[in-house]
């Protein structure tokens, strides 16, 4: 098109007569010619318009269309806002600007539109946008020269002062910081919803775990950040350096406790982290996306529960543990609430019983009462090896009794638990849980009288299970005796005994096997221990005997099957279990009806054999979980008025500014993996989500966009705004313009680092919303 063409390039109706094709031998319109000109932008456009159309039906067919509509506006706003300033800037800086396009590439069909000097466009490839002026190159003898640049254009770009080339440079970043400000001032002033700083679940082994953190620990200070929320506790840990320990003070049962906790990087995460989950509430999962979710696990008692359960179900009374007859009511927590707690607590002392629950039905004041049956441990009759102890806990009796832990670079191994003994009965007996039959004439089992001790498996996944349930008989001697396995001089392994007091204190706490090498919780003595992939022993009449597996079989791959929502079974991928991970894969079985899975072992001489295994419930042990899916906990923080939430906008902003640079640094220190990135695809899938959940959470998300995109654009990277603003900058102190071959130079040594990002984060993207990657 003709550059100096200033009239309207979609012209209005009544302009046609005037702007279109004239027959001079009518002096009429030439209506064949009109014709003529529309099939000729059809054939130019036909590929344009074909990938709109694709993009249109993909859209209605897969997504729901007013949701996508609310992704395209929000994210077009924040991409809008940040050309506007630019736009704006150059206009009162009185700039020429020739186009002003939201997205790249060549126009979308009929979005494109020129208004006297400048072209409104909206580009096909929606990554971002550009503001281009007369002058914004390097001058035409450069390799980026611009035909329409005129050295002596006052309007010109580049013939502007310095001042004012860094007030257009930098009008975008500030207009979207103040859109961000302003998307969090509006949120505040409805109410935002943040999940608070409580230890819903803790991981084993994790650095709160080992820090004395338990669960429904309420975290009011963590280094210098008081009263935080969840997602606060992860910027403070995020600037945390290796080795380095931070106060932490909790709120525990009314009363205060002061921890200090190193943040681990674990093995296969990509940053630091302290190893809590967030808070759950006692209302059934309720939130639109995903559709698939239900507040209920297929094939698990809940599942088969009559009357069912639903959508946005309150939980309020359920059977009374001291009074199984009865139903009582959740007891309220410190902030009013149905304490999540208490139904825990209840769920482990009626593990084996029916129980009913109460709910209250979304938006009702209706109330039904619904009995869900016991649900067991699924049994394949493996029995693994043992692996080392990774993790005791500060203050435990493990710590006091000296177990020696694996080390974090692996120059030390830990102490592997060969036996268990528990303290003698009442009539004298004793209780030995070991791998086989122990040799009695060893120092380590050495006895008055074998006949008098009962020798049981020790199967590194029901030893807890085992020792808590001995607990609870409420001995009056909990003093076990642990034999361990400890290596010495000259990497010489020996059998050590110690002494260590059972507390059974933690039996309500949840802890839970939630990362690929989480090791397994002994919670009663403050240990934790790496359960190999190795079969130690097959039991007789088993899942696992039946299908022929042997000892010393090593379990490569694990292919997990799980029930859909209409019934039928999906069968997984096969993943890998590393060393060290069979309690992940063990925590994963568990969590799955119909509880299936194929092994992919390899056995001596690297014969590899894969089989199908089905567990049998397991009655002696019934588990807490019945297959409820419950909501995350929140609190809504609400301005008081405009001013508070001016104050509050201002402060997220300035955090999440900070927020954003910390974990730059710490990318660039290898602290944070780079790939917690996310691009384009990403940032849509989660815009989409809460699109469809809640606005004003949606809203807050865009404001976090916008200050992100603002940060990340004035980074000092050539092509970014960040890079111009140097170059500025160094003409500012030179007193002339950079050389153009070296301006020419890191352009295209910027622009080369931003494709290379690009196409790493959809490598990401495409990574981990296609393929489940990272």
């Amino acid at each position: 098109m003709d550059s100096s063409h200033n009239g309207p390039l979609n012209p209005k109706p009544h302009d046609i007569a005037e702007a279109g094709p004239i027959d001079p031998a009518t002096g009429q319109p030439d209506h064949l010619a009109e014709v003529s000109a529309v099939k000729s932008w059809f054939r130019e456009n036909l590929v344009s318009l074909l990938i709109t159309a694709l993009v249109v039906g993909l859209v209605v067919v897969y997504t729901d269309p007013i949701d996508t509509l609310k992704v395209v506006l929000g994210l077009g706003l924040v991409i809008f806002i940040h050309e506007l300033g630019h736009f704006l800037a150059a206009k009162w800086c009185d700039v020429h600007v020739k186009t002003f396009s939201i997205g790249f590439g060549p126009a979308v069909p009929f979005c494109s539109y020129k208004w006297g000097e400048t072209t409104y466009m909206l580009g096909i490839i929606p990554l971002g946008g550009y503001v281009s002026m007369v002058g914004e190159g390097t001058g035409e003898t450069g390799p980026e020269g611009d035909p329409d640049d005129d050295d002596n254009d006052p309007r010109s770009f580049k013939n502007k002062s310095v001042g004012r080339r860094m007030i257009i440079i930098s009008a975008g970043v500030i207009m979207n910081v103040i859109l961000g400000m302003g998307c969090f001032v509006a949120a505040y002033l409805h109410g935002v919803r943040e999940e608070p700083a409580i230890a819903g679940a803790v991981i084993s082994g994790s650095a709160a775990w080992q820090g004395g953190l338990q669960t429904d620990d309420h975290i009011v200070r963590i280094g210098n950040r008081e009263n935080p929320t969840f997602k606060e506790l992860r910027s403070v840990v995020m600037r945390t350096d290796k080795g380095e320990r931070i106060p932490v003070i909790v709120e525990r049962d009314g009363k205060r406790v002061e921890l200090e906790i190193e943040p681990l990087r674990e093995e296969g995460t990509y940053f630091p982290s302290l190893g809590i989950q967030a808070a759950s509430q006692l209302t059934l999962y309720d939130a639109r996306k995903p559709r698939d979710l239900r507040p209920v696990v297929p094939g698990t008692p809940a599942a088969a529960a009559t009357p069912p359960f639903e959508r946005g179900d309150r939980i309020i009374a359920m059977t009374d543990p001291e009074k199984p007859a009865t139903v009582t009511p959740i007891v309220l927590d410190q902030d009013g609430q149905r304490s999540f707690g208490d139904y825990h607590r209840r769920m482990v002392l009626l593990a084996s019983q029916p129980v009913t629950i109460v709910v209250q039905r979304k938006n009702s004041e209706k109330t039904e009462s619904i009995t869900v049956a016991p649900a067991y441990r699924s049994d394949l009759g493996l029995r693994m090896q043992m692996g080392e102890v990774v993790a005791v806990r500060q203050g435990s009796a493990a710590e006091k009794a000296g177990v020696k832990t694996h080390s974090a670079d692996g120059t030390t191994t830990g102490d592997k638990i060969l036996a268990v003994k528990l303290p003698p009965a009442a009539d004298g007996r004793e209780t030995w849980f070991t791998s086989g039959t122990p040799d009695w004439t060893k120092p380590e089992f050495e006895v008055g009288d074998p006949s008098k001790v009962d020798v049981k498996p020790l199967d590194p996944i029901l030893l807890p299970l085992e020792l808590s349930k001995w607990s609870d008989g409420k001995p009056a001697d909990r003093t076990l005796r642990l034999v361990v396995l400890r290596q010495k001089e000259h990497n010489e392994d020996h059998p050590v005994e110690l002494s260590l007091e059972y507390d059974p204190s933690y039996r309500f706490d949840r802890e839970i096997v939630a990362q690929l090498n989480s090791p397994l919780p002994l919670s009663g003595l403050g240990l934790a221990y790496w359960v190999e992939p190795v079969i130690n022993e097959v039991v007789p009449g088993s899942a696992a005997a039946a299908a022929r597996l042997q000892s010393g079989d090593l379990v490569t791959h694990v292919q997990f099957k799980s029930l859909d929502t209409d019934g039928s079974v999906k069968t997984g991928d096969w993943d890998e279990v590393g060393k060290h991970q069979w309690a992940s894969a063990e925590a994963a079985f568990q969590s799955r009806p119909p509880h299936e899975l194929g092994l992919r072992v390899k056995r001596q001489g690297d014969q590899v054999v894969e089989v199908e295994l089905k567990g049998r419930p397991d009655t002696n042990w019934p588990t807490a979980k019945r297959g409820l899916e419950m909501n995350s906990d929140y609190r809504v923080h609400q301005a008081h008025d405009i001013a508070d939430a001016l104050n509050r906008g201002g402060r997220r902003t300035v955090q999440f500014i900070k927020d954003v640079y910390i974990n730059l640094y710490g990318m660039i220190r290898g602290r944070i993996s780079a790939r917690t990135m996310s691009g384009p695809l990403t940032i849509a899938k989660v815009s989409y989500k809460f699109a469809g959940e809640d606005f004003w959470q949606f809203l807050l998300f865009l404001g976090m966009i916008s200050v992100n995109l603002a940060v990340v654009n004035f980074l000092p990277i050539p092509v970014l705004d960040g890079g111009h603003m140097v170059f500025l900058i160094l003409e500012k102190i030179l007193g002339r313009p950079v050389p153009e071959r070296l301006f020419a130079i890191a352009m295209y040594v910027g622009l080369f680092l931003i494709l290379s990002l690009m196409v790493f984060v959809l490598y990401l993207d495409v990574g981990r919303i296609f393929f489940g990657m990272f």
